[in-house]
């Protein structure tokens, strides 16, 4: 299960509070003032240049438009259950950093080498001092409203939530309200929020603050998924197939070679093919033919669908072993992602075979085909490989989670973590 934050009130965000915006706007300008006044000085005392210089002015504005864009996808990636956004810095500013340098490089606009590698000093540090200063102005605990759905908040962090006894806030450190917005709330309590309210306290709602911090949302608190929260944008699904579909077609120059060479290796060392084709539930529960890899002996691979695969399970081959702790064995779903069926980012296709009865024991398990399956996904990244009822309803419980949130910031941060899985083989078998 996914825990908390690194930044304490990352749920701010979600109360669109004026406190939270003025913090974020805040720490962004300071940082870039920093940023400019740090450069600035630094090319005054290691440089001959004047302040004027185009090969000064140049890189001063690349540093801070890479200062900027760094600091908008940290913000938003710490906005998700159990992640810290410091740990993304690394990349995210390499990239950010790396493309404003390119960009100078081969526009051939005058720039200064000396400039430039200070630049790449100072960007990294006033990131991360901006980071570390947020998170201290938005440490504290959120009082939670004790009516509706709250009891779950209370149990997955008592250190950030607590219930209120009254309606009056009395702990010194609270930053926020939690409140159950399909409760009827009495008289009393509903002049508490409105107070509340009017000093710009953050109130939110606790099925929302829930799900903040879990990574999931609750299935037996349903009311509100089955209105149009849990219709995804269109414009961006319609934008997300076309640019997956256009990444598999431009790295197909490496990915097939390699899928061809690993398919090899397979036919080598066990009989039968090195490919198989199984039964899958995609978008509006149509079936279709998902392709993989053989990772099992040809006598059991009829039956991998319908089975669950146990650690260390004898099935698997020794390069099976291997191509499904690193997911390779999945590479040939690249097709299904060309033909429609299926996309990079999405909840996991389950099974034709174990479909039907799933949605026999979990009645809302039909919703995580309103989106396309994924070759990767929230809920294979944070709660890895499930099995069973009750492993496949936690899993529908981040498949919720995941079109309820679904934007491009959700789908990057999967990307991310499922770079992470394949280099450590997190829940594989």
């Amino acid at each position: 299960m996914v825990q908390g934050h690194a930044i304490d009130s990352s749920l701010q965000p979600a109360s669109l509070s004026r406190k939270s915006f003025l913090i974020h706007s805040t720490t962004v300008l300071l940082g870039l003032f920093v940023c400019a006044s740090l450069i600035t000085l630094g090319t005054i005392v290691f440089t001959p240049l004047n302040l004027e210089a185009p090969q000064y002015l140049n890189v001063l504005i690349g540093a801070l438009i890479g200062y900027l864009i760094s600091s908008i996808t940290l913000h938003n990636l710490g906005r998700f259950p159990g992640n810290r956004p410091l740990s993304y810095m690394i990349p995210v500013l390499t990239v950010s950093l790396l493309s404003i340098t390119a960009v100078i490089i081969f526009t051939r606009i005058d720039y200064s080498r000396s400039v430039l590698l200070l630049t790449l000093c100072v960007v990294p540090v006033v990131t991360y001092s901006e980071f570390k200063l947020r998170q201290h102005l938005q440490t504290g605990r959120y009082a939670v409203v004790p009516f509706g759905f709250y009891h779950e908040l209370l149990h997955i962090n008592p250190s950030k939530f607590y219930a209120l006894e009254e309606p009056s806030l009395t702990a010194p450190d609270t930053i926020g309200i939690i409140v159950d917005s399909n409760e009827q709330l009495s008289a009393e309590w509903q002049q508490f929020i409105a107070s509340e309210l009017s000093k710009d306290t953050p109130v939110m709602d606790s099925v929302a603050a829930y799900e903040s911090i879990s990574g999931k949302s609750p299935l037996h608190h349903y009311g509100e998924l089955a209105g149009h929260e849990l219709l995804p944008s269109q414009a961006y699904l319609t934008a997300k197939r076309l640019l997956e579909s256009s990444l598999i077609l431009l790295s197909s120059p490496i990915t097939l070679p390699f899928i061809f060479i690993v398919a090899i290796a397979v036919k080598f060392e066990s009989k039968g093919p090195a490919f198989f084709i199984q039964r899958r539930v995609g978008k509006g529960g149509r079936e279709f033919n998902m392709y993989k890899i053989r990772s099992m002996y040809v006598n059991t691979v009829a039956c991998s669908a319908e089975s669950t695969t146990e650690e260390n399970d004898p099935r698997i081959t020794p390069i099976g072993r291997i191509i499904r702790k690193f997911r390779v064995d999945e590479l040939p779903q690249f097709l299904n992602v060309i033909r429609g069926d299926m996309a990079l980012i999405g909840p996991r296709a389950e099974a034709s075979s174990s479909a039907e009865e799933l949605q026999n024991e979990i009645p809302l398990f039909h919703y995580r085909h309103i989106v396309r399956p994924g070759i990767t996904g929230w809920a294979q990244v944070t709660q890895g490989y499930a099995s069973g009822v009750e492993g496949t309803r936690e899993k529908l419980a981040h498949d919720f989670y995941y079109v309820k949130n679904l934007s491009i910031w959700l789908d990057l941060d999967i990307v991310f973590k499922t770079i992470k899985t394949m280099l450590t083989g997190f829940g594989a078998r």
